[in-house]
């Protein structure tokens, strides 16, 4: 702890008594704030210009309240044209994704905004190939060309087992690196006091995500709400980074309580989420920060357990604002009544599949691709994992599945790999390097972006049920909860 004082000098003492003191007067602030209240908000936009090898825009909604993940538009059947529609709470970036690059937007609850790319520039200038129009078209204009210039630095660089006090004195310098990069570059271009603002939070929450591997035997919620991140403010809703960050921080609160953890560890999942409850509203001061932490992490679970829902009463009042708690009660209802559906003629063709067989890869005709799966697999139940060489978490997960593979090894369960987002060359190395078992699949740029649109997959890795029926079930339990997976797959037989 000496170390740590020292670190804070008077200086720094001052930076985080401010810090203290502004979250403070938001926290009460929020208090007078009208209830949220999501807006219409569209995203339109053409592209000029596309090409065969990139015909697909995607629009990210990075929207932690929704279920929504994001809109596909094939632009050769709208010829060139896009457009969207999300009711956003928050003022945020999102992301359009087209070609290999991204476009970062900024929006408010109601906007209409246009974004217009020209498909010719994009591989060789791509800054110069965005224009914006609608509203806030000067600060996306302005915002677009800041994360072009500052997305390109490599990612930071701690020390995961060090001490606390060590640990975020490193944090705090690689802050003030980033903010003293933000100023030196608002000062070059005489950037708003918008950008100046947004680009620092965002900067910071870009960092944080990169904390959740800290290893240190600690509390680690006190790290992750060490008031240099100025946790429970609410204009950190801004960057799309913060929700991430909130996830960490609960992650941290369930794992750093012994006795938390345990009753999890131990499947006692009423008093688990009890003891959860009671310790956020006591560490995290009342507003809407703590109820998206809160809304998040239960949705996570009663998705899955709907049933815990009724066996805990308190959920409905721990909510600051009644939004969340009617929300989460919509959610867990879909969840209730969710039922297995039928692969029907609305699912969109797709081109660029691969197939690994014995004789190396084989390109696949256009098809509708879940069912052509159940078609090929007639009579079979198919375990569908979605996956990208470069997630980690899918080759870790990999390793469980090898579980799932042998339990069913004599049953009529066909395990279905199939990779997106990814190089074609990368997949094959990865199959051999990893010996990934089961019948491996590749899909192309503009098919990956399209099937998980379709599918309204948050990310990788993702999994799929199709039953002996042909009806498709979704999400999936994880190989990681091999008895969850096992008890799902067994309920699809006939």
């Amino acid at each position: 702890m000496e170390k740590f004082k020292q670190f804070l000098s008077m200086r720094n003492f001052r930076k985080v008594f401010y810090l203290l003191l502004g979250s403070l007067l938001l926290a009460s602030c929020a208090e007078e704030r009208r209830a949220l209240e999501p807006k219409r908000t569209v995203i339109a936009g053409f592209v000029d210009h596309f090409s065969e090898a990139a015909n697909v825009v995607v629009v990210n909604f990075c929207d932690p309240l929704s279920e929504e993940n994001r809109f596909a538009q094939n632009l050769t059947e709208s010829e060139g044209a896009f457009h969207t529609e999300h009711a956003y709470a928050f003022a945020q970036n999102i992301t359009i994704r087209f070609a290999n690059g991204f476009v970062n937007l900024f929006v408010h609850p109601g906007d209409s905004v246009f974004v217009h790319i020209d498909g010719a520039k994009v591989n060789d200038d791509f800054i110069n190939a965005v224009t914006f129009s609608g509203d806030n078209a000067e600060r996306n204009e302005e915002l677009f060309r800041w994360t072009r210039n500052s997305y390109k630095g490599g990612v930071p660089q701690f020390d995961y087992n060090a001490p606390p006090e060590v640990f975020l004195a490193s944090v705090q310098q690689k802050l003030d690196v980033a903010r003293d990069s933000v100023e030196a570059y608002a000062e070059r271009t005489k950037a708003s006091d918008f950008l100046r603002e947004w680009a620092y939070v965002d900067q910071k929450f870009m960092i944080a995500n990169y904390l959740m591997d800290y290893a240190a035997e600690t509390n680690k919620w006190d790290v992750f709400t060490h008031p240099m991140f100025d946790v429970f403010n609410e204009n950190n809703f801004q960057t799309m980074y913060f929700q991430y960050h909130l996830s960490v921080c609960m992650h941290a609160l369930v794992w750093s309580d012994a006795e938390i953890s345990r009753l999890f560890t131990e499947k006692k999942y009423v008093q688990g989420l009890r003891l959860t409850i009671d310790a956020l509203l006591e560490k995290a001061p009342k507003g809407v920060v703590r109820d998206l932490m809160l809304f998040g992490y239960l949705k996570s679970g009663l998705t899955q357990m709907p049933e815990l829902y009724e066996a805990l009463p308190e959920i409905k009042t721990a909510f600051s604002q009644a939004y969340f708690s009617e929300k989460l009660e919509r959610v867990i209802g879909k969840s209730k009544e969710a039922v297995p559906s039928s692969l029907s003629d609305t699912e969109g063709k797709l081109g660029e599949i691969v197939y690994l067989s014995g004789n190396g890869p084989e390109s696949l005709p256009d098809v509708q691709l879940l069912k052509y799966f159940a078609e090929a697999y007639r009579g079979k139940v198919l375990y569908i994992d979605v996956w990208a060489t470069w997630c980690g978490p899918c080759i870790a997960n990999m390793e469980y599945a090898s579980g799932l593979h042998k339990y069913f090894n004599e049953k009529d369960v066909v395990f279905i790999n199939l990779c997106l987002d990814s190089k074609l060359e990368n997949w094959r190395q990865a199959i051999a390097r990893y010996n990934i078992l089961g019948e491996n699949y590749f899909l192309g740029e503009n098919a990956s972006r399209l099937f998980l649109s379709e599918h309204n997959l948050s990310g990788f890795p993702s999994y799929l049920i199709i039953d002996m029926d042909g009806k498709l079930h979704k999400p999936a339990p994880h190989p990681t909860d091999s008895e969850a997976a096992i008890k799902k797959i067994e309920s699809c037989f006939k």
